[in-house]
């Protein structure tokens, strides 16, 4: 592939959530598939259905003319697969195109499990790797969203196909009073996104008006489309590298043109623990950990809330370069150090978004012989596992050296749990707290996300249909 394709005209090939994160349909599910053996041909008849269903919506339906997505989309789904899962459906990697080590290692590989910093994995129950006793092995994850109390209109899988998981949500347990989605811990969810050029769209307001809100500050947040999305220019000014499969038509473009891969943990989230620390420190407190106001303001914000372009249109360098409004380890400073990493101001955002995650995650309720747990199904689309999803969990948000700090890890996802301390510069109580084990996580894996065309081809291989050019035209019409 020597040219960069045109994003505005391949937005009927992308899946709808690089564009969207379908805020307006409240209810949500994510299913973990394997495939069992000796069903590959009927799981791709089920996966065959599912895009004939229509459900499996494009960007260019998310965007379509005038008309908001809320009046035209009542349900929406999106379909990934590991490594393992392509190998399981034929899928085999091109030698002269192969896919990154990352996806083809896998992250519950013991591998990644060093290069992330990972705490032992005893609780996992998934991964996106073979032959782990007492783990699932998902071969498909399958995203699904819908409007609130409707019935939906998605097949489900058959468990004589299919080994089956569920993560839903309850969108009553995590809304707040504005009706804006809260995770567990009580914070306002989901804000931060990149804005990917000529793309994504902001949700909940015009572009013009999230240009008005954040000021200046726009800009920061716009990030080449080949940071997420494969096949096209990313930051480096670079076409993003595109891996193969065999059999797929030479006539076309690379197998992977148009999709993305996934980052995908199920996180656990202590809320008692979160509720005690809170009791024994403090709200405030809790928002210096986060970062954030609970209504997800920043914390030098006065005021109501505003805008959620208003949410991010601040910068830590000339505002708050020694961390007394925002210290230096926060979450959401650790996450996206914005401009203070650098050299200077435009050097240090340029850096930030080689490092950018776009999040489609959701809150889930899951019930236990006591109660419930709580937590984030988490999904960060990005299309260099490396540099992004792996270079901030490994380099910021593990790293007990970040920035001038010394022993100190993440306060909300850092590892090892339970052993840690937390700066705040200025605190009248005393410069650090100890800090408890908030988070553990379930199981994670790496998904590739592939284009419709893509998709198409993965449940009609060696299915007895004609392959080929169709396959464009079969695209252009959904």
């Amino acid at each position: 592939m020597k040219h960069a394709p045109r994003l505005s005209e391949q937005s009927h090939d992308i899946q709808g959530m690089l564009k969207s994160g379908f805020g307006w349909l409240k209810s949500s599910r994510f299913w973990l598939l394997t495939i069992r053996d000796g069903c590959e041909d009927q799981a791709r008849a089920w996966l065959a259905r599912l895009v004939d269903s229509k459900l499996v919506v494009s960007a260019k339906c998310v965007g379509k003319g005038k008309t908001k997505p809320e009046s035209s989309i009542g349900e929406a789904v999106s379909v990934a697969f590991s490594f393992a899962g392509l190998e399981k459906l034929g899928c085999a990697e091109a030698e002269t195109h192969p896919f990154p080590t990352p996806f083809s290692s896998g992250m519950g590989s013991a591998l990644r499990q060093d290069l992330l910093r990972d705490a032992p994995r005893d609780e996992w129950r998934w991964s996106d790797v073979e032959g782990v006793e007492g783990r699932q092995t998902v071969h498909i994850l399958v995203a699904q969203w819908w409007v609130l109390d409707a019935t939906t209109r998605m097949e489900e899988p058959d468990p004589a196909v299919f080994v089956v998981s569920t993560v839903e949500n309850n969108p009553s347990a995590f809304a707040g009073e504005d009706g804006k989605l809260r995770e567990p811990f009580g914070f306002r969810d989901g804000l931060a996104q990149p804005v990917i050029r000529d793309l994504r769209d902001e949700e909940g307001a015009t572009p013009q008006q999230a240009r008005k809100d954040a000021r200046p500050f726009y800009e920061d947040r716009v990030v080449e489309p080949g940071e997420f999305i494969l096949g096209y220019r990313n930051e480096y000014d670079e076409l993003t590298y595109c891996p193969d499969v065999k059999g797929w038509p030479q006539s076309a473009e690379r197998f992977t043109l148009n999709g993305s891969y996934l980052a995908v943990r199920q996180i656990e989230q202590y809320v008692d623990a979160f509720d005690q620390f809170r009791k024994a420190n403090g709200q405030d407190i809790c928002e210096k950990l986060m970062g954030r106001r609970q209504d997800g303001m920043p914390l030098g914000w006065q005021g109501p809330p505003g805008s959620d372009s208003a949410a991010d249109a601040f910068r830590y360098r000339v505002a708050d370069a020694n961390g007394f409004v925002c210290p230096k380890g926060a979450h959401i400073r650790r996450s996206n150090p914005r401009d203070s990493l650098g050299i200077d101001v435009q050097s240090s955002i340029k850096s930030s978004k080689l490092h950018r995650l776009l999040r489609r995650g959701r809150p889930f309720r899951e019930k236990t012989a006591g109660g419930h747990r709580d937590g984030i199904f988490f999904i960060a689309c990005n299309a260099d596992l490396e540099r992004q999803f792996e270079f901030i969990h490994q380099r910021w948000l593990q790293n007990p050296r970040f920035g001038t700090l010394d022993k100190q890890g993440d306060p909300i996802v850092g590892s090892p749990p339970g052993s840690g301390t937390f700066t705040i510069p200025g605190s009248p109580s005393g410069s650090e707290v100890t800090l408890a084990s908030f988070t553990g996580a379930l199981g994670g894996g790496y998904f590739f996300l592939p284009g419709i065309a893509a998709l198409k081809f993965i449940a009609r291989n060696r299915a007895g249909v004609k392959l080929g050019s169709t396959l464009r035209v079969e695209a252009a019409a959904s």
